[in-house]
């Protein structure tokens, strides 16, 4: 004969814990298709499909009844789905096949890199010597990583300003790379 040990559950445990742990169980394996039909690749889909879950957990209070789940489940899975893709856009993921086309670490030293990366300092303090002074104090902390709101509010005018400058920049950059 098998005993079957009952654990009582914790002393926070609550409704809500319940209600996910069921929406979780009767709805997992629906969600997971739904992600691999929004093109999310299977190696990712347990990482999309966790933050669902946590969105749920988040928003558990907005549920008005456990039967009327799927469609609210539908339009959390859809909407991480159309985000995963969305910053899927932004990164970038080296395949191992195209790996060889990458320098080496070791090589960032080589005679032709480091001649290549001072011709490039040399190209851009030539572009900053033939821009406008108020272009520059736009776009040399721009380059140095520095947000828009940032430059806006250190220059003390409006982020479109800023924005409009940056673009002024480029235009020229453009026409001296022509010439």
């Amino acid at each position: 004969m098998v005993t079957l040990l009952v654990h009582p559950p914790p002393a926070n445990f609550s409704a809500s814990h319940a209600l996910l742990g069921r929406l979780y169980l009767e709805h997992r394996d629906f969600l997971r298709r739904l992600l691999l039909g929004q093109a999310v690749p299977p190696r990712d889909v347990e990482d999309v499909l966790q933050e669902v879950f946590f969105t749920v957990w988040r928003r558990l209070s907005c549920l008005v009844t456990p039967e009327q789940a799927r469609p609210w489940l539908l339009v959390i899975g859809l909407n991480h789905a159309r985000n995963y893709r969305t910053r899927l856009r932004y990164e970038r993921e080296v395949l191992v096949g195209f790996s060889e086309d990458f320098p080496e670490q070791e090589d960032a030293t080589s005679p032709d890199t480091l001649l290549h990366a001072i011709y490039g300092v040399f190209r851009l303090k030539r572009f900053l010597a033939k821009i406008s002074p108020r272009i520059r104090d736009a776009v040399i902390p721009y380059l140095e990583g520095s947000s828009i709101a940032e430059i806006a509010a250190s220059l003390g005018i409006k982020a479109k300003a800023v924005y409009s400058r940056l673009r002024l920049a480029r235009k020229r950059l453009e026409m001296l790379s022509l010439a």
